[in-house]
Order: structure tokens, then C-alpha cells, then sequence
């Protein structure tokens, strides 16, 4: 069981922006300022989402973390990307302040230069964005657990798709369970980076620090009870995010993150904590999925035919594999999953455009 004491976010994230220079340390650099210049009319100044939650949002600006609402509307400065989510945590956005209220408001936003999304759990043909303008994603798994290969191939799935890089994390290393790390290992691409860590002994922190890229955002994402705020209290030096206990039956945890949250490691180098995530569903597939399965591509170019779907085919180099011991089968079936399920996606969003082209009601 996890012990740390509980830390609420409002106080303790506002003295953690108590900084020289917030915005410098939120990542605001020359790039950004670029981004920004044509929409800071007058009275407009930058800033970057650090939270948002219900009823409102925190921004990070030259004067520290402040509370805020998003203003954005019909009329919005939007880029074409935010038709499905309209803000989103880790946004760089031009800010004013509200005259009658002692508040910000978030006016119009920067174009997104990654984002890390996966399917809304209520509206399945809209992506809802878990993080903004990120450089790579910690997929997080608890050693407590079974695992779940298809979870993390997901989580791998959903960072190439984003232009991201994923970084795989095994937390509680410190109950030395060396089949369930080598478990891990074998289940992912050779080329995603891999690290066991323990908040208890301290072990892989510093290899996962060295993989962090400097100057930039990093998400985390995983199950409630992972260990994604242990990971973040751990790299700050400091408990910042409040962490619960997990059950012993069945090493399921609080949701003790409620909201995505922004924390910062200095230099432009922050962290970006999210709540625990039961389904990361697929939106679309513009190159993700195989940029997360190389194996099986690399395979399929010795395909008989240019059009295998690697099932019945004859001559289908990725069967002949898995019959060879040379690719583990629940790669390809994982493969065919999801490429089967984000097919499916495109049907019924070429079946809603159409419905509205025709004046019909559209299908969810």
C-alpha cells in the first residue's frame, strides 16, 4: 500500500508555480511566442492551460498560476483541430483578464503541435484529448497487477498517433517480480524505451529522468493506482500530487488525481499527471498503429499479395511467422484488433457524414 500523505492540489500547485519566471518554466520559449504573436491583440497575454476542471480552468502566466475560464465560444480563434475538444491541458492559449472578476479568460488558442487523445468515452466518433503539445508519454503499469499487454500496445498506439514518443514505466519494482518485468519486455517493440522503477528504493528514477526530454512536456497516463503521481511527487523531490492507497484484493486504486494537472521540473521540463484512464479507445489511424507494430509491418512486406490482412490469406509472411516462433501471436491478433476496430470507426464516420449530407440524423 502506498502511504504518502494526502496533498490538495489547489494550494500546494500554486505555490509550485511561485516561480522567477512561470511562463519560462511552463515551456514558453521563442517557438511558442511565434505561435502566439498573431493572436496577442491588445490586452491579450500568453499563457499555457495547467488545469482544467469543472466549472474552470488554471493558467499559467508571467504572474504565476492563476484561475480562469475558457471563453472560446462559436466565434473562437480555433485551428481546425479543436472541432472535438476545444481546450485541452497543456494548450498554449492568449489570455485577458476578466473585468468584472478577479479571473482570466482564456480568448483564443495556439495551434497544437502534438496532443495525445483517445476516443470519448460518450461520444465515440469524437476524440477527447488527454494532453497538448507534449514531446512523450509515460505509459504506466504497476507491477501489483496482471497484465495487460493490450493496454500498453493501446497507450503506444495513441502516442505515435499523436507525434509523440512513448516510454513505457513498470512502478513498484521493489517487489522484484522479474518475470512479470521480462513479461513487459516481451510484449513491446524493441525500439520503445522500457523503464522499472520503485518510489519505495528509488531504483530506476534516474534512468527514467534521463529519458525525459529536456525543455519539454511529458505526460503520464495508466490505470487509477499506477503510481502516476508517486512518479511525479518522486522526479519534483516533493509530494505535490495527493496519492491513495490500493486495494489488496485486486491492487486497484483511488482515483485520487482528479483532474490533468501541469507541474513543473525546471527549465521548460514538466510533468503532466492525469487521472487514471479505464479505456483508451482508438479515434483514427493516420500512421500510429504501424509505427507500434514494426515487427508485424516489416513482416508484411514479404506478403504474397500487397493487400494481406495477415488472417487467411495464403502466403501471408506475418501467419508464417507466428507458425515459426519468429512473432508471438498475440502481436498479430493485437494488430488485427486494433486496426480492425479503427476501420470500423471510419465506417460509421463516413456513415454519420454522409446521413448529414442527406439532411438525415446522424448515428453515434
Amino acid at each position: 500500500m502506498n502511504d504518502a500523505p494526502r496533498v490538495e492540489h489547489g494550494e500546494a500547485m500554486t505555490d509550485l508555480w511561485d516561480l522567477p519566471d512561470p511562463l519560462a518554466a511552463a515551456g514558453y520559449d521563442e517557438r511558442v511566442a511565434a505561435e502566439l504573436a498573431p493572436l496577442l491583440t491588445e490586452g491579450r497575454f500568453p499563457a499555457r492551460v495547467a488545469r482544467i476542471e469543472y466549472g474552470g480552468i488554471h493558467l499559467v502566466t508571467a504572474e504565476g498560476r492563476r484561475p480562469g475560464v475558457g471563453r472560446l465560444g462559436r466565434t473562437a480563434e480555433l485551428p481546425d483541430d479543436r472541432a472535438d475538444t476545444p481546450l485541452a491541458v497543456g494548450d498554449w492559449v492568449a489570455a485577458e483578464r476578466d473585468k468584472s472578476r478577479d479571473r482570466l479568460l482564456a480568448v483564443a488558442v495556439a495551434p497544437r503541435r502534438t496532443r495525445v487523445g483517445r476516443r470519448d468515452p460518450s461520444r465515440e466518433l469524437l476524440e477527447q484529448v488527454l494532453a497538448s503539445n507534449v514531446a512523450a508519454v509515460l505509459a504506466v503499469h504497476a507491477l501489483d497487477r496482471p497484465l495487460n499487454p493490450g493496454r500498453i500496445e493501446r497507450a503506444i498506439v495513441l502516442a505515435h498517433e499523436g507525434g509523440v514518443q512513448p516510454i513505457v514505466v513498470a512502478t513498484k519494482a521493489d517487489l522484484d517480480l522479474p518475470d512479470a518485468v521480462r513479461a513487459i519486455r516481451d510484449e513491446m517493440p524493441p525500439d520503445i524505451p522500457f523503464v522499472a522503477v520503485s518510489k519505495r528504493d528509488g531504483r530506476g528514477f534516474d534512468d527514467l529522468e534521463a529519458l525525459l526530454p529536456r525543455g519539454a512536456t511529458t505526460a503520464l497516463i495508466g490505470e487509477s493506482g499506477a503510481g502516476k503521481s508517486s512518479i511525479v511527487n518522486v522526479l519534483i523531490g516533493r509530494e505535490v500530487l495527493a496519492t491513495g492507497s490500493v486495494r489488496a484484493t485486486d491492487a486497484k486504486g483511488r482515483h485520487t488525481t482528479t483532474a490533468r494537472e501541469l507541474v513543473p521540473l525546471g527549465g521548460g521540463t514538466c510533468l503532466l499527471d492525469t487521472p487514471g484512464t479505464r479505456e483508451l479507445g482508438l479515434v483514427r489511424d493516420t500512421g500510429g498503429l504501424d509505427a507500434a507494430f514494426p515487427d508485424v509491418v516489416d513482416l508484411a512486406h514479404a506478403c504474397r499479395f500487397a493487400d494481406c490482412r495477415h488472417d487467411r490469406e495464403a502466403g501471408c509472411a506475418v501467419r508464417a511467422a507466428v507458425e515459426a516462433g519468429e512473432l508471438a501471436e498475440a502481436r498479430r491478433r493485437s494488430f488485427l484488433e486494433l486496426r480492425a476496430e479503427v476501420e470500423e470507426l471510419a465506417e460509421k464516420r463516413e456513415d454519420r457524414e454522409r446521413r448529414i449530407g442527406e439532411g438525415k440524423r446522424p448515428r453515434r
